[in-house]
């Protein structure tokens, strides 16, 4: 899954999108293969999930002719779930007879409801550093959902069924920040360019951009990937936090100074002289900290694994779960793992072991390597498996 981004941009190079589409310009790929994100997501899970009647406003939204639908058309009120009731959730009736006449259904969030594509969003995660979300848009005939628009991040948009036709207008402000919002009512430009998504196409759309969508003869179905990419304006801001640690900065800016301006300009240079004593890398760790926060991790195989615990034996094959975040160490005669906002530790005779779970793509315990005893190294790995970071396959072979 880690090339999960060269395989939708494909056959455009990794070099070629950064150096001469990313935050530039459109990227349109025709590929006249309707089968080539069956791997992410398919229509019949998309089916599935809207059959559902435990889905909850926001995460199904509907849209029809620029403006979001009242959630009060579409949603119940005092839902018995055991002792407990809910109001907000997903009358499928209603849903669908909005769908009929003509509204579009959003499903928010899908990262967190499809394994495949939560996986796809982790490895996309990874690549841009950044928190992923991924929207679904279904939309049935003939029919538009919003209004022109820009959108705050980079769009990666993968058509899963049916045709939309995308009237793309160029940028009316380069890279827009959520502070800037974008007025679309009476919004009458023509578009500078007009395409149409088939299954397995690609589009790459800039945040900035103004775009609109309609669904030609069918129902349309499209993932929308955002990149909520971090900007100079963020890291900088984690940056300066710092200058809390500086008493020169904790003082008050003396506006009842005759000459203002020249205190200002003092402190600007004492800035510049500061800033590059500051710890450029603890800025790094806290924007790596909220997005891990942000983005989904996929539990794979995780119960399954718990039931058959008991049964774990030395040949039984296993694997380590990769789309979780997890950071290893080792300090003095400890070996650590830190992942789900905790550390695990391992005494240092295990690294070998541990080394080898991590760098391998499936394990026994029976293989290894180390001078433990299999009892020693079985604990290890049960703890691992309770933790969640390593799974029984269900392969039987390495």
């Amino acid at each position: 899954m880690t090339a999960f981004f060269d395989k939708i941009i494909a056959p455009c190079s990794v070099e070629a999108f950064f150096n001469t589409y990313h935050e530039k310009q459109v990227l349109h790929i025709r590929r006249n293969d309707p089968a080539y994100y069956n791997t992410v997501l398919t229509a019949a899970e998309i089916s599935a999930f809207l059959d559902r009647q435990d889905v909850f406003y926001p995460s199904l939204r509907i849209v029809k002719n620029g403006n979001e639908v009242p959630a009060a058309a579409y949603t119940l009120k005092g839902v018995p779930i055991g002792h407990h009731k809910r109001d907000g959730i997903i009358h499928t009736e209603k849903a669908f007879a909005l769908f009929n006449e003509g509204a579009t259904l959003v499903i928010q969030a899908g990262q967190r409801y499809f394994d495949h594509l939560s996986a796809c969003c982790m490895a996309l995660s990874r690549k841009f550093n950044a928190p992923v979300q991924a929207n679904l848009y279904i939309t049935p005939n003939r029919s538009q959902g919003f209004n022109p628009h820009w959108d705050t991040h980079d769009v990666f948009v993968l058509q899963i069924s049916g045709t939309k036709t995308w009237h793309l207008y160029g940028f009316e402000k380069e890279l827009p920040t959520k502070n800037q919002g974008f007025v679309s009512k009476g919004y009458n430009k023509a578009p500078e360019q007009t395409l149409q998504l088939q299954p397995g196409d690609f589009l790459y759309v800039p945040r900035g951009y103004v775009h609109d969508a309609v669904a030609d003869d069918g129902i349309s179905a499209h993932i929308t990937i955002g990149i909520l990419s971090f900007t100079w304006i963020r890291y900088f801001s984690e940056l300066l936090m710092q200058l809390e640690n500086e008493k020169a900065f904790r003082e008050a800016v003396p506006f009842w100074s005759k000459d203002l301006d020249a205190a200002i300009g003092e402190k600007t240079e004492l800035l510049k002289e500061t800033i590059s004593r500051l710890a450029r890398a603890d800025a790094l760790r806290k924007l790596d900290d909220q997005y891990q926060k942000m983005q989904p991790q996929l539990v794979q195989g995780y119960f399954n694994s718990l039931l058959q615990l008991n049964d774990l034996g030395a040949d039984t094959v296993l694997e380590v779960n990769r789309n979780v975040f997890y950071e290893r160490e080792n300090l003095g005669d400890q070996c650590f793992l830190k992942c789900f906002g905790k550390t695990i530790s391992f005494p240092g005779s295990l690294k070998p072991a541990i080394d080898h779970i991590f760098d391998s793509e499936n394990f026994t315990v029976a293989a290894l390597p180390g001078e433990q005893p299999e009892t020693v190294m079985m604990e290890a790995v049960t703890q691992l498996v309770r933790e969640g970071v390593v799974f029984i396959s269900n392969s039987n072979t390495i």
